[in-house]
C-alpha cells in the first residue's frame, strides 16, 4: 500500500510540472548530445552555445545563449518543435531521431548558467 501511494505521489508531481510547465529531466545521454550538437547545430549555435557573432551578422539575428533562463526554461516538447519545425530564420534540422533530439536536449541543459 505505501509503495502504491508513493508511485501515485511521483506521478502527481510529475504530472503538476508538465501542467505549469517546468521542464522535464530528459531521458537524453549529454556526451552523446554534445557530439550531435557540434555537428548539426555549433555552425550557428557556436560550441559554448552563446552563438556564432559571423553567422547572426549574415543572417541579421541576435542568438540568446543557450544556457540563459530564457532558453532553459523551454520543455523538451519546445525544444523538440523547435528542432523539427524551426523557429524565425532557423530551418527545421533534418536527419534527427527522437532519441537524437533527447540526446541534444539532454547536452544544451548541460550549458545553463
Amino acid at each position: 500500500m505505501q509503495v502504491h501511494r508513493t508511485a501515485m505521489m511521483v506521478l502527481g508531481v510529475a504530472m503538476l510540472g508538465i501542467a505549469v510547465g517546468i521542464p522535464a529531466a530528459g531521458a537524453g545521454d549529454a556526451a552523446a548530445g554534445k557530439d550531435l550538437y557540434m555537428k548539426k547545430c555549433k555552425t550557428c549555435h557556436g560550441a559554448d552555445g552563446q552563438g556564432n557573432p559571423g553567422v547572426a551578422k549574415l543572417l541579421n539575428v541576435t542568438f540568446k545563449p543557450l544556457g540563459s533562463e530564457e532558453i532553459q526554461k523551454k520543455t523538451d516538447a519546445e525544444f523538440k518543435k523547435i528542432i523539427t519545425e524551426g523557429k524565425d530564420k532557423m530551418k527545421p534540422v533534418k536527419d534527427l531521431s527522437d532519441a537524437d533530439m533527447d540526446n541534444i536536449i539532454a547536452f544544451v541543459r548541460t550549458l545553463k548558467q
